[in-house]
């Protein structure tokens, strides 16, 4: 596996852990504008909900947060699956104290190969350079090594920095995607991964010496990848 791996007992563990590296990265730069892609999944949202309760939600500066998705289902946002509409209710919702010009969802209109580029086109207004570099990237992994909505047997072209997903096999079937390639940009990278059904996975992309599922592939071009990680997910090598 790249990066670093941490192992906690339970996924609450590994959302406060989340909790706490969020704030210090943010505390990092304080005051300046702060890049977060958020994924779907339970894992990702017992995260968002802990950072809406004391003592997190008062000591995170909310103003400077700009929140992103790392990818998206093609599904409109009030849909019960729609991973903004999950984002929204988690997070921004009871915290309302995140600007609405700071909240960029995926749009799902129109065909997903021109809401691929629209994404894209908005990162570029807000980034402003040839090589986007989020400060944060939230990921989660599904039990079959999939992340974001990158999945294995798909092809992940090289290029765009959002891609459109067709034929997922997970449900729904077409999907938008920030691209392989732009989350190797990113500053740090948080992969959470809870549940015994991730173990599986996770012992392919520990025993792998070339990556070959997509949440292996990650391997930041310059940043910081960390993986944390519950005891069952982990298998019975935690100790």
């Amino acid at each position: 596996m790249n990066g670093q791996t941490f192992v906690f007992a339970d996924p609450d563990a590994v959302a406060e852990e989340s909790a706490r590296r969020l704030l210090g990265l943010m505390a990092e730069h304080p005051g300046r504008r702060f890049s977060l892609a958020l994924s779907g999944g339970s894992t990702p949202q017992r995260f968002y909900r802990l950072l809406t309760t004391p003592p997190w939600r008062g000591q995170i500066d909310w103003g400077s947060l700009q929140v992103f998705l790392a990818d998206e289902r093609f599904l409109p946002p009030d849909h019960p699956d729609s991973n903004f509409r999950m984002v929204r209710e988690t997070l921004l919702d009871p915290i309302s104290k995140i600007p609405e010009c700071n909240i960029h969802p995926m749009p799902t209109d129109g065909t997903v190969e021109a809401s691929a580029l629209r994404y894209a086109a908005e990162l570029q207004e807000y980034f402003g350079v040839a090589s986007p570099r989020f400060d944060l990237i939230v990921l989660g992994m599904g039990p079959d090594g999939h992340t974001a909505s990158l999945f294995p047997g798909h092809a992940h072209p090289k290029g765009p920095w959002v891609i459109p997903v067709h034929n997922s096999p997970k449900p729904p079937p077409t999907r938008l995607s920030l691209s392989l390639e732009l989350i190797n940009q990113a500053r740090h990278v948080l992969f959470l991964v809870t549940g015994e059904d991730k173990a599986p996975a996770l012992s392919m992309l520990r025993e792998a010496t070339v990556p070959t599922l997509p949440a292996g592939a990650v391997q930041l071009d310059e940043g910081e990848l960390v993986w944390l990680v519950d005891q069952a997910a982990w298998g019975k090598a935690f100790s």
